[in-house]
């Protein structure tokens, strides 16, 4: 009884690992490799920036026995997050939701059931609570690590944050989700919206 009373609370945590793994070399990526993929991927150098490792702390701080999907929700690394203006998750869009057998070896559906055909898109992952906009924006930092400047954000109807990377699950699906999140920001006609690109292979290293 008590070495089931001390397994069952790692449990989630090890799902977590388990589920959706990718490899890793534990290499830090300089601002210069940064910089290369940023122009390859063809992104605006004043909206395209790095996570930092404390974004990793933090989803591993929260309780995994409670918020353990949640967390392998928010640690996938190609995602898009939609924020409303007061700061709220309202559409939620990962890797693990746009393979079709919830593996890495495909080329990803990011239009699950036609989620991009509107403005805000239809959430295929779950949203939640943990991560708001502005706890969010506090792990984006500049390439050289210095915290980005939020001026204005507040003007914004909508903010959306674009995970991607040139190593993980393919270059294509980053490219493919970049560009339908672009086109679907295009469809919010009067609404002020702001997209962000965030570089996520730093902590994938960590």
């Amino acid at each position: 009884m008590g070495l089931k009373k001390t397994i069952l609370p790692i449990l989630p945590l090890l799902l977590i690992i388990v589920s959706c793994r990718y490899s890793t070399n534990w290499r830090s990526l300089s601002q210069a490799d940064l910089e290369n993929f940023r122009k390859e991927f063809n992104l605006p150098k004043e909206k395209t920036f790095r996570l930092d490792t404390n974004y990793v702390r933090y989803l591993f701080s929260l309780d995994t026995t409670k918020y353990a999907a949640e967390i392998h929700n928010h640690y996938q690394p190609l995602q898009a997050t939609y924020y409303d203006n007061a700061g709220r998750l309202i559409s939620f869009h990962i890797n693990c939701y746009a393979s079709s057998d919830g593996s890495n070896n495909e080329d990803f559906n990011w239009n699950q059931q036609n989620a991009f055909a509107s403005f805000v898109p239809r959430t295929v992952a779950p949203v939640d609570s943990i991560l708001s906009l502005y706890k969010h924006l506090s792990f984006i930092k500049t390439f050289d690590y210095k915290p980005i400047d939020t001026t204005g954000f507040a003007a914004f109807d909508y903010t959306i944050i674009v995970y991607w990377s040139k190593h993980y699950l393919g270059i294509k699906n980053s490219k493919n989700l970049i560009k339908i999140v672009s086109d679907n920001a295009a469809l919010a006609s009067d609404k002020k919206v702001n997209v962000i690109y965030v570089n996520c292979e730093n902590i994938l290293y960590y």
